[in-house]
């Protein structure tokens, strides 16, 4: 049997992830993980819920004038967001009123 040249134990899981195809799945939870890190305490506070599936990034703010704020940063807010995974798997921004 013949031996393979050592691959780093990363890069396997990231294949295997990517067989899987969870990998995308994985990115979807990590934009909800960087929503706090991104917008700030401020913003993260009265945000009630935030979701992505399919590419769509479902958000519900408690606050009016925090909704509106979003509404006109969701270009620049999807690209951080994207940038922040590293794959376009927010395709856009959906505020939802509670």
């Amino acid at each position: 049997m013949k031996r393979k040249d050592p691959e780093n134990l990363g890069d396997v899981l990231q294949q295997f992830l990517v067989e899987l195809g969870a990998d995308k799945h994985i990115k979807e939870i990590r934009v909800t993980q960087e929503w706090d890190k991104i917008v700030g305490p401020a913003i993260a506070r009265y945000t009630d819920d935030i979701r992505l599936k399919d590419g769509v990034l479902t958000l519900k703010f408690r606050s009016a004038i925090v909704r509106n704020e979003i509404s006109m940063r969701k270009t620049s807010l999807q690209k951080l967001l994207n940038d922040a995974v590293g794959d376009d798997v927010v395709k856009s921004i959906v505020i939802n009123a509670l």
